[in-house]
C-alpha cells in the first residue's frame, strides 16, 4: 500500500473502534469543568455526565470545597443534604436522581473549576490510594445498604447547623465521605474501612468540641446570670 492510499484508509480509533482507555477522575472531572464560556451546570447534569461512576464521583465532587481547614457557611447544608438524598437513592437501590428542586441547583462554571483545581490534589491522591481490594463483601445488599446507611449519616453532620466556631466542622465528615465513596467506587475495601475508622473520628471530635463549648457557654451563663438575678431579685424583694 502506497503512502497516499495509507493516509486515507480510516483510523480504527477515530471511527471508534478501538475502546479507549478508562478515563480517571481527575481527567473526567477536568472535562466536565472546562466546559465553553465556564457555563453554569445544575446537579443533575453533573450527575448524569458522571454517571460512568454511579452518585459516587458527584458526591466526592460535592465534598471537594470542604477540604480546606475552614468552614463554609451555607454551602455544607445544601451540599450535605444532596448527598443524604443520593446515598437514600443507593440504600434503595435506585438510580441515582435528585428531586427538581434540588438537581437543578446551579454551580457557577468558574466556581466548580476553582474548586476542582485547588482539590486536584485530592482527587490524584484518592486515585493512586484505591484499587480493588477485598471486593468480594462489597457487592452485596447488606454492604451497600450499610455504606448508604453511613453516608447519609455523613451527609446529615454535614449539612447540620454546627456553630462555625468549631474548627474543621466541615473537613473531618468530608473526608469520611470521601473515602467512602471512593471505596464504593473502587470497591477498594481496604479504603472503606479507613473511611469506617474516618466516620468515627469525626463524629468523636465534632461531639467533643460542641459538649465543651456548651459546658463553657452554660459557665459563663451562671457566673455572669446569677449575681444579675439576684439583684433583680432584690429590687422587687
Amino acid at each position: 500500500m502506497n503512502p497516499a492510499e495509507e493516509s486515507t484508509r480510516p483510523n480504527a480509533r477515530s471511527e471508534g473502534l478501538v475502546a479507549p482507555g478508562p478515563v480517571s477522575l481527575s481527567e473526567q472531572l477536568s472535562r466536565i469543568v472546562s466546559t465553553p464560556g465556564d457555563r453554569p451546570l445544575d446537579l443533575n447534569q453533573l450527575l448524569a455526565q458522571t454517571a460512568d461512576r454511579g452518585p459516587y464521583a458527584l458526591i466526592i465532587l460535592l465534598c471537594l470545597p470542604f477540604m480546606a481547614p475552614f468552614s463554609l457557611p451555607g454551602v455544607s447544608n445544601v451540599f450535605g443534604v444532596v448527598i443524604a438524598l443520593l446515598a437514600w437513592r443507593i440504600f434503595q437501590g435506585r438510580t441515582a436522581r435528585l428531586p427538581r428542586r434540588l438537581g437543578e441547583r446551579r454551580i457557577d462554571g468558574k466556581v466548580l473549576a476553582g474548586v476542582v483545581r485547588a482539590s486536584i490534589r485530592v482527587v490524584h491522591w484518592i486515585e493512586k490510594a484505591t484499587q480493588p481490594r477485598a471486593k468480594a463483601w462489597i457487592r452485596g445488599d447488606t454492604a451497600r445498604r450499610v455504606n448508604a446507611l453511613i453516608l447519609i449519616y455523613g451527609g446529615i453532620v454535614l449539612a447540620a447547623p454546627i456553630p462555625p466556631i468549631i474548627p474543621l466542622s466541615n473537613l473531618t465528615p468530608s473526608i469520611g465521605i470521601v473515602l467512602v465513596a471512593a471505596g464504593m467506587m473502587e470497591e477498594d475495601g481496604v479504603v472503606l474501612w479507613i473511611g469506617y475508622l474516618a466516620t468515627v473520628a469525626a463524629s468523636a471530635y465534632i461531639g467533643f468540641l460542641i459538649y465543651i463549648q456548651s459546658a463553657l457557654i452554660l459557665h459563663l451563663w451562671r457566673q455572669y446570670s446569677d449575681p444579675l438575678l439576684r439583684r433583680l431579685g432584690g429590687l422587687f424583694a
